[in-house]
């Protein structure tokens, strides 16, 4: 039985893509990182201050780094937009939660703007913990949930490997919001490569159904 469906958010709940790369790709660019280095760095899926601190950047130059790009990326908020087919989700009966590697200051004034906070119960931020996988492990053993009986949903091959280091089930969301390509996720070998969200209720009756 599914007991927990834990959410990343960008690529997956909001198409923010554009708006992390255009400022994240501008300022490394000016600080004389080339593109490839920029883009593979992003695509490990970190947070902004633990991608920041792969640099090799000073205290200072870091803190002023960290505040413009942020100050760039607030600017795209009202542009966001819902991915595709997010309304699925109020659709499934399940504890539902938000765990994101996304600031509080960007990711909850889209969510409230989107309408998105009666979709789940709990909502967890990079201000909220240091390393993902270990929030979300002591996440689950505090609520007394077995792994197998959760499901975490993302949208790249950063999400797959956060997924198997859990012992959860990974649900790969793929379309035009998501940070990775279908191919580039398919290679990580995700539990599910989904399309939509539709698919998504699909796999938890069927696993419910199924008797885990």
């Amino acid at each position: 039985m599914i007991k927990l469906i834990i959410f990343d958010f960008d690529g997956t709940i909001a198409d923010t893509k554009k708006a992390y790369y255009s400022s994240i790709l501008k300022n490394l660019k000016e600080k004389g990182f080339n593109k490839n280095q920029s883009e593979k760095l992003v695509d490990e899926g970190l947070s902004l201050k633990a991608t920041l601190d792969k640099l090799g950047l000073g205290f200072i130059s870091k803190l002023v780094l960290h505040r413009k790009i942020m100050q760039e990326v607030k600017s795209y908020l009202k542009q966001v937009h819902k991915c595709k087919s997010v309304s699925e989700i109020r659709k499934i009966k399940c504890r539902k939660i938000i765990v994101s590697n996304s600031l509080d200051e960007f990711m909850l004034p889209i969510i409230k703007h989107l309408k998105l906070n009666r979709y789940f119960k709990e909502i967890y931020g990079a201000d909220d913990f240091s390393e993902k996988v270990q929030f979300i492990s002591k996440y689950i053993k505090r609520h007394s949930i077995n792994p197998k009986e959760v499901i975490y949903v993302g949208d790249r091959v950063a999400d797959v490997r956060l997924a198997k280091d859990v012992g959860c089930i990974g649900a790969i969301i793929s379309g035009k919001c998501a940070w990775n390509s279908k191919k580039e996720v398919e290679k990580a070998n995700p539990d599910f490569l989904i399309g939509d969200f539709s698919y998504l209720k699909k796999i938890v009756g069927y696993l419910n159904r199924d008797g885990m």
